[in-house]
């Protein structure tokens, strides 16, 4: 005698894992014509149990499926680009659940994991100490060095407008040293 019967999701054939009793109020046993009648697989964790195989309408099986939903993975051609797992199932081929670290990274198959684009992320480093020394340059060393060139034009003061060379010519050092160029890789 079936003493539970299991529900499920109709769009999705997740189960339910909770078995209703057949006999809950009644002598004679009563379920739907479509319940499982037999106990699903047990919970796993990363995994849904789903009904599988029907016989005249009714589930005779049931199989485990990967559960991603909600979680984000990322495109292996293009580690910028990620979006949210909405269905059911393995992950889409071409995507990964692993994080890249930073945009300069490559996906290796033989790694199964990212792998760091060295010359990608030297050129973006070069690039971006060169955006810093050029916005500090313009800011203040051309500023002092123009401030310079004014006063030695208009007030003829040489001494006052070498103090202004000097403290450009400092600046200039100090921005170099801090903000210097990144190591070459390997290659």
């Amino acid at each position: 005698m079936i003493e539970f019967y299991y529900t499920y999701n109709k769009e999705t054939l997740v189960v339910n894992q909770k078995g209703i009793s057949t006999t809950l109020h009644q002598a004679l046993p009563e379920y739907p014509r479509d319940a499982l009648l037999i106990k699903p697989l047990p919970e796993k964790q990363g995994f849904v149990v789903r009904v599988c195989k029907f016989e005249n309408g009714r589930p005779t099986a049931t199989e485990y499926v990967a559960d991603h939903r909600g979680k984000t993975i990322y495109n292996k051609a293009n580690p910028l680009e990620s979006k949210q797992v909405k269905d059911l199932g393995d992950i889409e081929d071409g995507w990964t659940l692993a994080k890249p670290p930073h945009q300069h990274v490559t996906w290796s198959a033989e790694l199964d994991d990212w792998q760091v684009d060295t010359q990608a992320k030297y050129e973006a480093e070069v690039q971006e100490v060169s955006n810093t020394r050029e916005i500090l340059y313009v800011q203040i060393v051309d500023r002092l060095n123009n401030e310079a060139k004014m006063i030695r034009r208009v007030e003829g003061d040489e001494t006052k407008a070498a103090e202004y060379e000097a403290q450009a010519d400092e600046a200039y050092l100090k921005i170099r040293a801090d903000h210097p160029w990144p190591e070459a890789p390997a290659s």
